[in-house]
């Protein structure tokens, strides 16, 4: 199959996966994304200072462990059609289907002999297929995350600036979407060190695309509030306890069944078992 009919496909079996879905009832944490694109229609640089009532108690969301994308995208959608209406918004989130589908797929196609089994198994994804119709902030960072690998990997292949400079923008987004895009540098740089690019003075400033955007997000929130998101956030795990013992035992035993349902364990065990000495030590870093 040629790599233009590959695409159709892939686009043409995200769309059979979402457009079913476009009236599904706002659920979940969606709510507190919609809250955070409310608050932007009267302060627009800053939809996380939304408050809300969590567990009984007023909070804060400059203390929500995602920065403002979600709320930013959200936004705009509200102001577009005037009210929180399920098919448009979902029908817009589709768009961050189809990068994360196309980006899983460019790299395949570098990366395997079988570039379209490899974008099909990843579209059958327990996680894909449901987080995909939740307008919650997993989708635009998967989509960006995933956009970043792929457009990084295009450009130290050819060299190209441009795709480099999209790669960046794609990381900044990420960056945007969840803390967790951090580690989008020591992946890249892990990709990169064994090639003659690791001298392009140009790519390592791509790769620290995402800490650099979360350190200005955080600048620009301390010098227009007075408050960093990062310090409001620490306050509230102290409050609730995120950080003891017994929820990061909690947290790792629900973790483990929810990457059984990623891959399934005899999947898990054989890519594990590809996994390279050095690769312990990158897994180990994240």
């Amino acid at each position: 199959m040629s790599g233009r009919a590959a695409a159709l496909l892939i686009v043409a079996l995200v769309l059979c996966l979402r457009l079913p879905f476009l009236n599904q009832a706002i659920q979940g944490d969606d709510l507190y994304y919609l809250a955070a694109a409310e608050h932007a229609q009267i302060d627009p640089l800053h939809p996380n200072h939304a408050r809300y009532v969590a567990s009984g108690v007023m909070v804060d969301m400059r203390g929500h462990p995602h920065p403002p994308l979600d709320g930013w995208v959200l936004a705009a959608l509200l102001a577009l059609v005037g009210d929180v209406r399920e098919v448009p918004f979902h029908a817009a989130y589709i768009l961050f289907s189809l990068i994360a589908a196309l980006s899983v797929w460019s790299l395949a196609r570098r990366f395997t002999q079988h570039p379209l089994a490899a974008a099909l198994l990843f579209l059958v994804t327990p996680a894909f297929v449901v987080n995909g119709g939740s307008l919650e902030s997993d989708l635009p960072f998967l989509a960006f995350w995933l956009a970043s690998i792929a457009l990084f990997v295009a450009a130290i292949d050819s060299g190209s600036r441009w795709m480099l400079a999209l790669s960046a923008a794609a990381g900044a987004m990420a960056a945007l979407a969840a803390y967790q895009a951090v580690m989008l540098t020591a992946i890249l740089v892990v990709y990169v060190w064994p090639s003659e690019r690791r001298r392009w003075k140009a790519a390592w400033l791509a790769m620290l695309a995402a800490p650099i955007m979360i350190c200005l997000w955080q600048l620009f929130e301390r010098l227009s509030t007075g408050a960093l998101p990062a310090a409001v956030l620490t306050g509230y795990m102290q409050s609730y306890g995120l950080q003891t013992l017994t929820h990061k035992l909690h947290n790792a035993i629900a973790l483990t069944g929810h990457a059984a349902w990623l891959v399934g364990p005899l999947m898990a065990a054989m890519a594990f078992s590809r996994i390279p000495k050095w690769g312990w030590a990158v897994i180990g870093i994240a």
